[in-house]
């Protein structure tokens, strides 16, 4: 078992024994906030003061397993440090508090990655499918995808469910990313069809292009030609997403 921990936070002994345990403790305690193939909870830390949150990755096949065991680093491994990136790079992200690495002979079992639990509500609770977004909502959106981009940050899975938000005193939006281990780091720019393919994840076709539009306004892009290209991007990611399902 191969465990880290943050160093702000290697003098809580409780802390330490839970992640330590996590095996075991993992479905006995916490609260579910989520699941699909990989599983999300929270955990209340007396000695923390506030809960934390846990995602434990879904186990991979035996030859993957293997690698991520030998090999590859494991996806709370990633999680764990894209998030430490995130926050020296001014984008917000859970406080990252460290990961445990599960092997059983000689393979990868499963891996946690723990955050503290941000008070943020997650952007899906304000998308509707077959309706535009707020315009308020998608032009912040737009720029907080154009600056993570201006960043060198590609975040592979930029949907609906993977960005949080909240309202300052003003009323102006936030967002905090979540989901962190599919992020790309690159120092080179980005094309305009590479940004336009890193969101088209997001919302359905007439929402995607909605955020194109506001995309483009944001960087001076010319938006027929934006939209023309996305609307292109879009109908081959909706043809790959069909072929992996059948």
């Amino acid at each position: 078992m191969k465990v880290v921990i943050n160093d702000e936070y290697k003098n809580y002994r409780d802390l330490a024994n839970f992640l330590e345990s996590l095996d075991t403790r993992y479905k006995k305690k916490g609260r579910t906030l989520h699941v699909d193939n990989n599983a999300v909870r929270s955990f209340a830390i007396t000695e923390l003061g506030r809960e934390i949150v846990v995602k434990r990755y879904q186990k991979n096949v035996k030859m993957q397993r293997l690698i991520y065991a030998l090999f590859k680093t494991c996806q709370a491994e990633k999680a764990y440090y894209n998030a430490i990136k995130l926050l020296e790079l001014g984008v917000e992200t859970p406080k990252p508090i460290g990961f445990v690495k599960l092997t059983k002979i000689g393979l990868m079992d499963y891996c946690y990655f723990a955050s503290e639990k941000s008070s943020a509500q997650c952007v899906d609770t304000l998308v509707h499918y077959g309706k535009l977004l707020d315009y308020d909502l998608a032009m912040a959106l737009a720029r907080y995808m154009v600056t993570l981009h201006t960043k060198g940050i590609l975040h592979h899975n930029l949907k609906e469910g993977n960005i949080l938000y909240y309202k300052d005193a003003d009323t102006n939006y936030h967002f905090v990313l979540v989901d962190n281990n599919t992020i790309e780091f690159t120092d080179r720019d980005l094309s305009v069809r590479e940004r336009l393919q890193n969101i088209c994840k997001f919302g359905d076709k007439d929402i995607y292009l909605q955020l194109v539009s506001c995309y483009a306004e944001v960087l001076g892009l010319d938006k027929k030609l934006a939209a023309q290209e996305a609307s292109e991007i879009r109908d081959e990611y909706e043809q790959k997403k069909k072929t992996q399902k059948k």
